[in-house]
């Protein structure tokens, strides 16, 4: 998936305000990944990689009260939302993960919701926060895995003859290579389908430029034509009595050192 980092931060700034009304499937993907932690795993310092808005830091201010949190985004407006929430002791830091220099920095938690899809080297950013972490640290993830918006490639590749290339993520067998990789041992692996439904396939497209992502990368925005015949045949395939389903594909993976 070819990502522009400045399309990518503009547009997250832009959907700071709407992110959350419309995170149907981040919120209980960070909930779970915070409820998955270890029980017994307390830490003190924890770095929130791809933050947002706080979806994950919030879970994780609610288990450990005590801990000071750290944060980083690449859209200013998302940071500037964290740091309104909370203040000292805790950091968000406007910036690309990607360049993050974990010289001199020892978390005892490293985590990051929904974010590492959008990174150009993932296995590249792995590594790198992986040094961040302190002696028997944890590093824990969720993030979409192949499998991903199946309904929405599908009536793509009906509609207008092809797949939908932005849709080609990485396994999750890939991700755990890679926590392995760089030297880390997975404690919990799990892949599971999270659903969300709406009244129909426009308010599906709606949503995801409600929370700052989009499918297009470098190219340009499908024509309205395009639109109705991707979105008549999403809804053709698709619509149940529960509304027109968007599914997710999403591992939680939690590994230490």
């Amino acid at each position: 998936m070819s990502v522009c980092k400045s399309a990518v931060a503009a547009n997250f700034s832009a959907a700071a305000t709407t992110y959350e009304d419309h995170a149907a499937v981040q919120l209980p993907t960070a909930r779970h990944l915070a409820e998955s932690l270890p029980p017994g795993f307390v830490p003190r310092t924890i770095f929130d990689v791809g933050c947002g808005t706080g979806v994950l830091t919030r879970q994780l201010t609610h288990r450990f009260p005590q801990a000071r949190i750290a944060g980083m985004d690449l859209a200013p407006a998302m940071i500037n939302t964290c740091r309104a929430i909370w203040p000292h002791p805790h950091v968000f830091l406007c910036g690309d993960a990607e360049d993050f220099d974990a010289e001199g920095n020892a978390f005892d938690l490293v985590t990051s919701s929904f974010a590492m899809q959008w990174f150009a080297d993932k296995p590249g950013t792995l590594a790198r926060f992986a040094h961040a972490l302190s002696p028997g640290g944890i590093f824990a993830i969720a993030v979409p895995v192949a499998g991903t918006l199946p309904e929405l490639n599908d009536a793509h590749n009906t509609a207008l003859g092809r797949p939908l290339a932005a849709l080609d993520y990485p396994t999750a067998d890939a991700y755990v290579t890679w926590m392995i990789d760089i030297g880390l041992i997975p404690i919990h692996v799990e892949t599971q389908p999270v659903v969300a439904h709406y009244p129909n396939a426009l308010e599906v497209l709606k949503s995801f430029k409600a929370i700052g992502a989009t499918f297009h990368g470098t190219t340009k925005p499908l024509p309205p034509r395009d639109i109705h015949r991707l979105t008549a045949a999403y809804e053709t395939a698709f619509k149940q009595p529960e509304g027109v389903p968007a599914t997710y594909r999403v591992l939680t993976l939690i590994a230490h050192r």
